[in-house]
């Protein structure tokens, strides 16, 4: 569950392995913060999406000042060597959107459309009002709804 999730968040094997870590690091630092047992899976996914949050602010930052270059997606991790070509053109174009999107709507988006979250769950992994979650994903949605205009 924690590199697949790293895996949809990032977009980028390279990083998953360091999510992962740091995810599990933060987990068994803060174990005592868990008051519910039966809750662990999705207090874990919300510190997958905290700290995946963190490491694509500081991926986008390290690019503004040119000390990180952008790895491409590898789109046919993501979808599988089955696909069609226009599904494969469109999830490019999908990445491509979301690298330029501010964090915390690709981070919604991700959850919504990927992970198949529904709104409330998504407000709860990203410790946000469900409010604050639509707006960010109002931010998403059009951003996509441009992206498939460009392509038509």
């Amino acid at each position: 569950m924690v590199n697949g999730m790293a895996f949809r968040l990032l977009g980028r094997a390279s990083d998953v392995d360091d999510l992962a870590q740091e995810s599990f690091f933060q987990a068994l630092t803060h174990l005592d913060r868990l008051s519910n047992p039966n809750a662990f899976r999705s207090w874990l996914g919300g510190i997958v999406v905290r700290q995946g949050g963190k490491m694509l602010r500081r991926r986008k930052l390290r690019a503004r000042f040119g000390l990180e270059r952008g790895e491409p997606v590898d789109v046919e991790a993501m979808i599988g060597s089955s696909a069609s070509p226009e599904v494969a053109a469109e999830l490019r174009a999908v990445y491509a959107v979301l690298d330029r999107l501010p964090v915390e709507a690709r981070v919604a988006l991700v959850l919504r459309r990927v992970e198949g979250m529904k709104l409330e769950e998504v407000a709860a992994q990203m410790d946000l009002s469900l409010a604050t979650v639509k707006r960010r994903l109002k931010v998403a949605e059009e951003a996509l709804e441009a992206a498939r205009g460009d392509l038509r």
